[in-house]
Order: structure tokens, then C-alpha cells, then sequence
């Protein structure tokens, strides 16, 4: 690593463990929240089938959108009339969508758009920044996107019950933590992570992204951070995962600015794992290769195994 490098990432660590929910003091016991943790909840009830992945080609959010939904068996499936839809993008960073170190906005907002069409009585979009949050907010574009979809856009950056809820992970690492009041709220759960490079765990996606959702991040990594993202997937598993494959950074991630690669793809499926696992493959990694991916299948969270699926690709 040269010099210049070996500064810049150490700074960032500094910078990290300074930041709203990064440091390493486990904030469970003096914030308020419930004093008895919730339980895990009961599995989610899918609405496609978990054997098959969908990957839609091109460039145009609706499009895209739309022939994914319709090759699962359609959006009606997954959003009743009057349901709550709470999606989780990453716009941790306050980057320009140019960037490519956040889920697309357009993206995020043409989805927003759709589940209130088809009949959710409120979608909100909800991510806990790793920095300034009205920053990454704005520089993301993400407030206006959602805003302007009719979606309502929220920050998790305070540990009050107004954000979260103390529940129990149960994990062999992670046993408890603070966790979105959103998502546990949520009628639909839907993770829409970007495709990019990560410089701990070498990629960043699906099981990971949902590291938002918690106000102590700073745990994952004082313990074992690949364990610890495998125990919290097995909490509360998305109804959907959509991963954002269209474009993102190769290098220099999470935060960027890296390398930019297109891939136009978006990938659709209720199995987290696969969905990570053909992530990984189109970046060009070997699912084998990531830890915190071989913990999620060990769990029995997915398949890790892409030739035991089927992958629909339109």
C-alpha cells in the first residue's frame, strides 16, 4: 500500500469510529429503548419463488423495473392494497449518483413510484449514513428522487425509539442490537443495495447493506464483522433483494470515488445469498471466496450454489 493510500484509509477508519453509530461502545444500555428485546420475527411469507433469480438487462429504471416484476410474476405478488413498503438503498455516503457509490436514485424513486401504484399506503426509504445525513441526502439525490415519487425518505441516525427497537439477534456473534423501527414495521421489506467494492470485505451487496438498519455498527467490527453480517441477514430476511448491478465502483469503495464499471444489470430474488452470490460472480469474485457469504449459507440463509437456481435473464 503506498503512503498516500495508507493515509487516506487510515484517516477514514479514525474519521468512522467518530461518526453517529460507528464507534465501538456498545450503546444498548444507555439509550432509550425497550429494556425487554423483541424476538426474532417469524419468517417472512414469499411471495416468489426462492429457487429463481431474475437478471434484467438495460439502462432505463422503469424498463428495468418493470420486466423484472413481470418475469417474477408480477409486483401484485409482493405489495397489497393499504401495506407498508419500507426499502433499504444505500446512500450512506454523499456522493453524486455520477459516483457510483450509492444505489441508483432513479432507480429508487421509479420503485417507490410502483408500490404506491400498486397500492401501499406509504413506502419510505431509509438508510443510516455513514456521515452528514442532510449531505447525503442531497449530494445523492436520493431526498429528491423519493420525494418527488411520492416516497417518504428517512435517516436512522439517532438511537432513540423514534429510530429503533432493542431486539434479540440470537446470533453466534451479534446477540442483540438497536434495529430499525421501520423494518420491523414493514408489511414489505425490500434491501436494494448497489454492486461495489468494499475494502474490508472486498464487495459490498445484499447482506451487507442491511448493516443500515442497525445503530452500532462499530460491534460488527470490534468482533467478527463476517459472522456478525451473516447474524443479523438471519434476524429479519428482505422480502425482495434488488441488487443495483447497472454501475459501481471497482476500487476505493465503500465511499469512492473509484473506478466506474457498467454492468446494466439488475438482479431480483427473495434468496439474499443467491442474489449476493451472482453479484459476486458478475463482479468477477468467487462467492467461496467471501466470508461473510459462506456464514450466510452455513446459517441457512440461501443458496449460495447459482447452478441449483434458476436464472431468468431478460
Amino acid at each position: 500500500m503506498e503512503r498516500r493510500d495508507f493515509v487516506r484509509w487510515t484517516g477514514w477508519g479514525i474519521m468512522a469510529l467518530l461518526l453517529p453509530g460507528c464507534g465501538t461502545k456498545n450503546l444498548l444500555q444507555d439509550q432509550k429503548a425497550e429494556d425487554n428485546p423483541i424476538p426474532p420475527p417469524a419468517p417472512v411469507a414469499l411471495a416468489y419463488d426462492p429457487k429463481q433469480l431474475v437478471v434484467a438487462s438495460g439502462t432505463d429504471p422503469d424498463n428495468l423495473l418493470d420486466r423484472g416484476f413481470n418475469a417474477l410474476g408480477g409486483m401484485a405478488l409482493l405489495v397489497k392494497k393499504d401495506s407498508l413498503v419500507v426499502i433499504k438503498p444505500n446512500f450512506s455516503v454523499p456522493r453524486a449518483p455520477e459516483v457510483a457509490a450509492t444505489t441508483k436514485p432513479a432507480l429508487v424513486g421509479a420503485l417507490v413510484k410502483k408500490c404506491l401504484a400498486a397500492g401501499a399506503r406509504e413506502v419510505r426509504v431509509i438508510d443510516h449514513p455513514f456521515t452528514n445525513s442532510r449531505m447525503c441526502l442531497q449530494n445523492t439525490g436520493m431526498k429528491e428522487a423519493v420525494e418527488g415519487a411520492g416516497g417518504k425518505i428517512l435517516t436512522l441516525d439517532q438511537a432513540n425509539d423514534t429510530y429503533y427497537r432493542k431486539v434479540n439477534i440470537n446470533g453466534e456473534i451479534l446477540k442483540t442490537a438497536l434495529y430499525s423501527k421501520d423494518a420491523l414495521e414493514a408489511d414489505v421489506l425490500i434491501n436494494f443495495p448497489v454492486l461495489k467494492h468494499h475494502s474490508t470485505t472486498k464487495i459490498t451487496m445484499g447482506l451487507k447493506n442491511m448493516m443500515g438498519l442497525v445503530w452500532d455498527r462499530g460491534v460488527f467490527h470490534s468482533t467478527d464483522l463476517l459472522q456478525s453480517i451473516a447474524d443479523l441477514a438471519s434476524f429479519r430476511k428482505p422480502h425482495l433483494t434488488i441488487l443495483d448491478a447497472t454501475r459501481g465502483i471497482t476500487d476505493n469503495g465503500p465511499s469512492g470515488p473509484g473506478t466506474i464499471r457498467e454492468w446494466n444489470q439488475l438482479v431480483l430474488g427473495t434468496d439474499p445469498v443467491a442474489v449476493d452470490a451472482y453479484g459476486a460472480e458478475l463482479f468477477g469474485l468467487n462467492p467461496a471466496k467471501l466470508g461473510y457469504l459462506t456464514a450466510a449459507a452455513r446459517s441457512g440463509l440461501g443458496e449460495m450454489d447459482i447452478s441449483k437456481l434458476t436464472v431468468v435473464k431478460i
